[in-house]
């Protein structure tokens, strides 16, 4: 009977259903047979009255629509063309008195004018989106009801009716039992949550409810991590590169690599904060794609870039491109890491999160493993390794031209995954908690929910609701631009920055996860990006060996060759050349040697602890270890720099590498892979992209720095030992993401224990849900946590003197 009237007797049944707390609006409604917004008009009308009136037959309400009011309402649609049927039943109700059926002012009208109001509802609803957006709405654009019209309201509607009279509602549409709420019961809402929208607390239930049905959704993760792949193997295929454009391009020429870097993470800054806003302002989907279309175009821009004809700078079109790729690599950061989380169950976040970012070792290790294949494969079409290539003259030309198109191959190769990723990523739909939250379309959530997961499951007959209270409740969410016409303030307005950011002081968070990103990605990045010649360093047993007559290659071996060792015993090494043991090797061994150093000493080790981590994600404190792992690798750099001064260019030099391979193992257990995940869970919908791109944009900053770093110490300091500096330097940086991860962040999981028959106890960890972790510093400070280093080190003062005076009446 959806669609229809209740009857008597379904009157009362409804009456003790709305009396059962545990049983939703979704619940009742599918046991009566009805649309569930009858449902919600019907419990607003039993908590208001204590009572459910029966239904006027407003069949016979036709003959009531004379002609001075069939005017009336069309002079009123002259100044409102965007106005629904609804609309307009709401209008005579208000302003004449009438209860008007739908079809009936629709068949009015088609007599009235010829034209079925029907048609064009499409148009109708976009105007009134726009107005919408601009801050107006159009219950509050209907005139003042004339004197005398109000008093032929039915019974049923008097409570409403005496709210409205007394400005406790707003005259309009039916805002729904949220709005209801929100205006009946102001006390909801804390003073520094004035901006909260008041939604229905059912509808977040169910929807947490049935994305908490589902566990690893392969679909989701597919998609995100196919695009994190591929713009982990564009930003660290410079590993590869940067040999081979030296060695073509510029060699004796030590900063152009430097260029090149700090532009491409430059880059990545650019993406990072722009598209974190604008995915937060449009939609996650509407931009999700869009980085991969950048990855691509600059992935062709980088591979065909060249010197042209007359003065073109290569370095320049090259860094141009690159700089462009950073940006399309910047934008995938918070697009997976907020889409990856928003389509999670509560108990698979984490583990989603933590396989997504899986993808970055695995895409470095592509990287090298790409480079090496297409090396392998010039090799054998062109004997490169025969041709002396590097250290004599005699086919300089022409291994100039391979080399030149083995990084061509190797970056026009990420082009491919990304072209595979972009399909599916245009058929994704928008997380129902952002469709919910922020656009206040509940329908839409619900119905792209169940395409992505299938309907939920129902139990004897009733469809399972989320539990936690009766439907049609209010609950406060944080919203954006609703467009409900509240004159509450709206998604990225001022008052709506300064309430979350600065009055309920969640800028403590955002610190925290910039900070602790940042001073994370000041040691990987300079351990990570254009290493080869800290690689080379680390395996070296040896000392340097000196350019003079006593090295093999000082003299040609070929008939017509001349030897190009000769000239660098007075301009040193060509930058392509990072083994200074080993003078004589060829660009093709340095390239055979650097691929071989990073896999073994990098990329295994980070694929080990990525995955090491997603089986442990739940079991451990995900802030606490944050900490734990911070303060772990302090102690790990301040070892390892210790270990080197000892060993360094020895035969001892293999155990700095053991340890720097557990350094980079400790990274992807632990803090490399939190601070990804750890921004993705504790900010509200609205604003979550937007701060996983300003903590993300911090730590590319943090890269930036330590490339620069890595840079002026390797060039302002001609000791041999002058790497141990570096590692003694970063265990700072490590020290101080310790501290601020401990006093900036919430937690994310709490502790619960089961009382078994026996008397154990059994502890376990408790993920908390988006929306929870969305309140904020509010929640961590009702549940006791304490945020920001005063409040920390207050405590132990506290705790300090509580624990000395108890020893003093102890004594």
């Amino acid at each position: 009977m959806t669609g229809k009237r209740l009857s008597d007797d379904r009157r009362q049944i409804l009456a003790k259903l709305l009396q059962i707390e545990k049983l939703t609006n979704h619940d009742i409604a599918f046991v009566l047979n009805v649309d569930e917004r009858t449902i919600r008009r019907r419990r607003y009308e039993f908590a208001t009255t204590g009572s459910l009136a029966k239904a006027r037959d407003v069949s016979k309400n036709a003959e009531k629509l004379k002609d001075e009011h069939l005017k009336k309402l069309q002079a009123w649609l002259k100044g409102h063309d965007d106005a629904l049927l609804e609309d307009m039943q709401l209008f005579l109700r208000e302003q004449c008195g009438l209860e008007v059926s739908i079809p009936t002012i629709s068949r009015k009208l088609k007599k009235a004018s010829g034209v079925y109001r029907t048609h064009g509802r499409r148009h109708r609803m976009k105007v009134r989106d726009l107005r919408e957006a601009e801050g107006r709405a159009l219950d509050l654009e209907l005139p003042a009801k004339e004197g005398g019209a109000g008093d032929q309201q039915p019974a049923a509607r008097a409570p409403d009716q005496a709210a409205r009279s007394a400005g406790e509602l707003p005259v309009g549409p039916d805002p729904g039992p949220s709005r209801r709420l929100q205006a009946l019961q102001p006390e909801v809402l804390p003073a520094s949550h004035e901006f909260l929208s008041m939604i229905s607390i059912s509808d977040r239930q169910q929807l947490r409810y049935e994305l908490d049905l589902n566990s690893w959704n392969l679909r989701i993760w597919g998609v995100a991590a196919s695009g994190f792949l591929t713009d982990s193997y564009n930003l660290f295929a410079t590993n590869v590169i940067l040999a081979t454009l030296s060695f073509v391009y510029f060699p004796n020429e030590r900063w152009c690599g430097l260029i090149i870097n700090v532009f491409t993470l430059l880059g990545s800054v650019c993406g990072q904060l722009l598209f974190g806003y604008l995915a937060d302002r449009y939609g996650r989907t509407r931009l999700y794609g869009i980085e991969l279309v950048l990855v691509i175009v600059s992935t062709i821009g980088v591979a065909t870039s060249s010197t042209g004809y007359g003065d073109m700078s290569f370095l320049a079109l090259f860094t141009w491109w690159r700089f462009v790729m950073g940006v399309g690599i910047g934008a995938e950061y918070p697009l997976s890491a907020i889409i990856t989380a928003e389509w999670s169950s509560t108990q698979s976040r984490a583990s989603m999160l933590s396989s997504v970012f899986l993808m970055q070792p695995v895409g470095q290790a592509f990287a090298q493993l790409v480079g090496l294949w297409v090396l392998v494969g010039e090799d054998n079409a062109h004997k490169l390794h025969e041709m002396q290539c590097g250290i004599n003259s005699l086919h300089d030309e022409e291994c100039k031209k391979i080399i030149d198109g083995i990084w061509r191959i190797v970056i026009g190769s990420g082009a491919i995954p990304a072209l595979l990723a972009i399909i599916f990523r245009f058929f994704l739909y928008d997380c129902g908690l952002y469709t919910l939250e922020v656009k206040n379309k509940p329908g839409i959530a619900f119905r792209d929910t169940q395409r992505v997961y299938g309907a939920p499951p129902s139990a004897d007959g009733i469809a399972m609701g989320a539990g936690g209270g009766p439907g049609g409740r209010g609950g406060v969410v944080r919203s954006g631009s609703l467009g409900l016409g509240s004159g509450a303030p709206i998604q990225f307005s001022r008052d709506d920055l300064y309430n979350f950011f600065i009055k309920d002081k969640n800028w403590h968070y955002l610190l925290g996860t910039a900070m602790t990103w940042f001073f994370l990605d000041v040691s990987f990045y300079g351990f990570s990006l254009d290493n080869r010649g800290t690689l080379a360093d680390l395996w070296a047993t040896t000392s340097k060996v000196d350019i003079d007559p006593n090295l093999w290659c000082w003299n040609s071996t070929f008939e017509n060759g001349t030897s190009l060792v000769r000239g660098w015993a007075d301009t040193g090494l060509p930058t392509w050349q990072t083994d200074g043991t080993q003078p004589c090797n060829t660009i093709y061994e340095i390239l055979i040697e650097q691929t071989k150093q990073y896999l073994l000493t990098v990329s295994i080790a980070s694929i080990a602890g990525s995955i090491c981590f997603i089986f442990a994600v739940n079991r451990i404190p995900r802030r606490q270890w944050l900490t734990t792992s911070f303060v772990i690798l302090t102690v790990l750099f301040l070892v390892t720099g210790g270990v080197y001064y000892g060993v360094a260019h020895k035969q001892g030099a293999p155990a700095t590498v053991v340890l720097v391979a557990i350094c980079h193992f400790a990274f992807n257990f632990g803090a490399n892979t939190l601070t990804f995940i750890i921004p993705a869970e504790i900010f509200p919908t609205p604003y979550r992209c937007t701060c996983h791109g300003i903590s993300a944009a911090a730590g590319k900053i943090g890269s930036i720095v330590a490339v620069l770093v890595v840079y002026g110490i390797n060039t302002g300091y001609k000791t041999s030992t002058r790497q141990g500096l570096v590692f003694l330097l970063f265990a700072t940086f490590m020290a101080l993401g310790a501290v601020f991860s401990w006093a900036y962040l919430p937690d994310i999981q709490r502790v619960r224990e089961e009382n078994h028959a026996d008397g154990w106890r059994h502890r376990y960890l408790e993920t908390l849900s988006l929306e929870e972790l969305g309140k904020g510093r509010e929640r961590a400070r009702q549940e006791g946590e304490l945020i920001t280093i005063r409040d920390k080190f207050a405590d132990i003062r506290r705790r300090s003197k509580r624990r000395a005076s108890s020893t003093i009446n102890g004594a």
